[in-house]
């Protein structure tokens, strides 16, 4: 009799942790900033577009008034389209995945010729899908 409740109770374990495997496999196949978007960020952006601060006896400004180091900036844009940098949900109104599209030659292309190289097709769509999915940042607020 004990054999037959372990034998069940087992049972039910294995079959409700299958009912739950596919939202753990959903989550895991969403974007995840730290790991996926903040390294392309870092790589190409960081560099021009970074908090204030000394650098070779010189102070050097964020360009555009755009911070990309922390989320709450990140989400604030810059001093052009203010707010619209990022709208979750919306990659096709976001300002940061718009400049990244543009020709090398357009003035608004980023990063700038000279300033870093692209950002790869499949890093952009990876950003496409990530403020699709609603632009979470996770725990991670970067430099506030």
């Amino acid at each position: 009799m004990k054999k037959t409740i372990a034998l069940t109770l087992a049972a039910a374990f294995i079959a409700a942790s299958a009912i739950s495997t596919p939202s753990r496999a959903q989550d895991a196949g969403k974007v995840d900033f730290e790991k996926q978007i903040l390294p392309v960020l870092k790589e190409s952006c960081f560099k021009c577009h970074e908090k204030e601060h000394e650098e070779n006896g010189k102070v050097k400004k964020p360009k555009g008034g755009l911070r990309l180091d922390g989320a709450a900036v990140i989400m604030k844009g810059g001093k052009e389209y203010p707010n619209e940098n990022v709208v979750a949900g919306k990659p096709e109104a976001s300002w940061l995945v718009k400049t990244m599209e543009l020709p090398e030659s357009d003035d608004l292309a980023m990063p700038p010729e000279g300033k870093g190289d692209r950002i790869s097709k499949a890093n952009i769509d990876l950003i496409k899908k990530w403020i699709t999915e609603g632009a979470n940042f996770g725990a991670w607020k970067g430099v506030e």
